[in-house]
C-alpha cells in the first residue's frame, strides 16, 4: 500500500530535493539557496511517497501574506494530483500562519501550473517582466494571488 506523508524538509531531504528542482527547472535554485531556506524561518515541506521525495514545497510568510517562493512535483509522478495535494497542504499552513493573502510567480510557459493555481482560485495580478532565466534568454512571471 502507498503511504503519502508531508514532512519538513531537512538538510538531509537536499540530494532528492535538488534532483527533482535540476529534472524539473533549466536553470533552477541551487542547493546553497536551499539550504539557506530550510535553515530560515521559511516553511519548507518534503512530499513523499512511501519514502520517497516526490515533491517539494517552499513558502515565506510575514505579517497576514504567504508567498510560493517554490513548488516542485518530480516529473514522474506529475499529473496524479500529487501537485494539488501538496498546494492544499501548503495553504493550510498558509491558514496556520492567519495568513489573508497567497502570492505566487508562474513561468509565462508553465500552462498546467497556472491551470492548477487558477483551479485553487488564484488569480493573475501582475507580470514581471523578464523573471526567470533560461538557457537561451529570459521569461516573464505571471504574478497570481488569492484570498484566503
Amino acid at each position: 500500500m502507498t503511504k503519502l506523508s508531508f514532512a519538513s524538509m531537512r538538510l538531509s531531504d537536499l540530494d532528492e530535493v535538488m534532483r527533482i528542482e535540476k529534472k524539473s527547472y533549466p536553470i533552477g535554485w541551487s542547493k546553497s539557496v536551499m539550504r539557506d531556506c530550510i535553515k530560515s524561518d521559511y516553511h519548507t515541506i518534503v512530499l513523499k511517497k512511501d519514502k520517497q521525495v516526490i515533491g517539494f514545497g517552499i513558502i515565506m510568510t510575514a505579517l497576514d501574506e504567504a508567498h510560493l517562493l517554490n513548488m516542485c512535483i518530480d516529473s514522474d509522478f506529475q499529473g496524479k494530483g500529487y501537485g494539488r495535494k501538496l498546494l492544499k497542504y501548503l495553504k493550510n499552513i498558509c491558514l496556520c500562519n492567519h495568513c489573508k493573502i497567497f502570492l505566487l510567480e508562474v513561468r509565462e510557459s508553465s500552462l498546467v501550473a497556472q491551470s492548477l493555481y487558477k483551479s485553487f482560485g488564484f488569480k493573475q495580478i501582475g507580470l514581471r517582466k523578464n523573471y526567470y532565466k533560461k538557457p537561451n534568454g529570459r521569461e516573464h512571471a505571471i504574478v497570481m494571488n488569492k484570498s484566503l
